[in-house]
């Protein structure tokens, strides 16, 4: 739930989501700092901290008040964000995105288990012990067209290695939400090329751990260079934990954050010895 924003006799850029039971606020801020850090920050959408208040807010409490839900889950939000407002009507934290075109890539997920699809050869492209993918080959992913109704494409590697990424920064934000559906996207740029994009991060636990053995089994194959940068990361919690967790704009103590890399740093280490660098670095 949120309230699109723009300047006024423009489109819109982007929306603010306020904090609610499918949005933690501070997980998604958090995401574009980690991916800002990994610099892989072109495959997540821009989000910033932003304070509601004056019209905007007045605005988005008439969106509220009017809206009329039929999900048991957006009744419940809704429902939770009026009586926050009641409670403080002069102001409200939450999160600003920008508005990226974007269509869901279905076939990777299942949701009906909350995983990836592993028959989908992304899925099998990402695994230490699956095929390698090639970097001629071109891909496209069913249901994703341009705005024009043209299908965009990229190589069968680029693509791979996006999505590995993308594994590796939900391990570090302890995302739970990604496979529910709707939340594994693509996008394109304007010659066509296609891309996933990290979107909506917010349904993720900083303070958690419990989704790390999940997606262990999900990715063992990396970017060498994102792993690399992961290694930085750990040395920077370690030398100044608080001040490394403010630069990526945390609040929540980086103590299960440290966790989550441990254990992903020791699961490369595993898949290393056991498969060896050529299966497991793209």
């Amino acid at each position: 739930m949120g309230h699109e924003t723009g300047y006024e006799g423009t489109e819109n850029v982007g929306k603010w989501v306020p904090e609610n039971s499918a949005t933690n606020v501070e997980a998604q801020v958090v995401a574009y700092a980690i991916g800002r850090y990994l610099q892989m920050s072109r495959l997540v959408v821009p989000s910033a901290y932003h304070q509601g208040n004056g019209a905007m807010l007045e605005k988005f409490r008439a969106f509220m008040q009017n809206a009329v839900e039929k999900n048991k889950w957006r009744i419940i939000n809704r429902d939770n964000l009026l009586a926050a407002l009641a409670r403080n009507p002069q102001t409200m934290l939450g999160v600003v995105t920008m508005d990226i075109r974007n269509e869901e890539v279905a076939s990777l997920v299942d949701a009906a288990r909350n995983t990836i699809n592993s028959a989908h050869p992304v899925a099998q492209f990402i695994r230490a012990d699956g095929a390698r993918p090639s970097p001629t080959a071109m891909m496209s992913f069913a249901g994703v067209k341009t705005r024009d109704g043209k299908t965009p494409v990229n190589t069968e590697l680029l693509l791979a290695r996006e999505f590995s990424q993308i594994m590796v920064l939900d391990i570090l934000c302890g995302q739970w939400d990604r496979w529910s559906g709707g939340n594994v996207e693509a996008t394109w740029s304007k010659e066509g090329e296609l891309h996933f994009i990290a979107r909506d991060n917010g349904g993720a636990a900083l303070s958690s751990s419990t989704q790390v053995s999940k997606y262990l089994q999900i990715v063992s194959r990396f970017d060498r260079a994102q792993i690399e940068r992961v290694r930085a990361l750990e040395q920077a919690l370690a030398a100044d934990p608080d001040g490394t967790a403010k630069s990526l704009k945390m609040w929540t103590k980086p103590k299960a954050l440290q966790g989550r890399i441990r254990a992903l740093l020791a699961h490369v280490e595993a898949m290393r010895a056991r498969y060896g660098d050529a299966q497991v670095f793209f």
